[in-house]
């Protein structure tokens, strides 16, 4: 069988900095790194993680039509947002109307009852 390294295969460098200890301190990705794989800086004893991450087509598309499904969501919840307003609005106007008509009921019902017993206001 060919002895050429295979590309998931650790390569002899790589098996050194990962059977560092694992209580290393995480650095957080404010330095530029050209590769995905983390770094392990030899002085300092600090691991550097890259500032991105690859992912596959299929996951990228996958996450783009998520994307677009919030979106449309976003849409859709600011749309009802403005019915709920508009809703809200009919009904304050409803209770308003609603209490105008029952405070005349009211009164109707009281000149009913003076002009029934006979006393007429001045």
């Amino acid at each position: 069988m060919d002895r050429r390294s295979l590309p998931w295969k650790n390569k002899s460098s790589d098996k050194t900095t990962s059977e560092k200890p694992a209580a290393l301190i995480v650095e957080s990705a404010s330095a530029p790194s050209d590769s995905t794989e983390p770094k392990v800086d030899q002085g300092k004893q600090e691991i550097k993680k890259p500032k991105y991450v690859q992912i596959f087509v299929e996951s990228y598309s996958h996450l783009t039509g998520l994307e677009n499904q919030v979106k449309s969501l976003k849409e859709q919840v600011s749309g009802l947002e403005d019915e709920v307003k508009d809703l809200n609005e009919k009904l304050a106007a409803a209770q308003s109307e609603m209490t105008n008509k029952e405070n005349l009921v009211k009164q109707y019902a009281e000149v009913a009852e003076e002009a029934v017993s006979g006393d007429v206001p001045n």
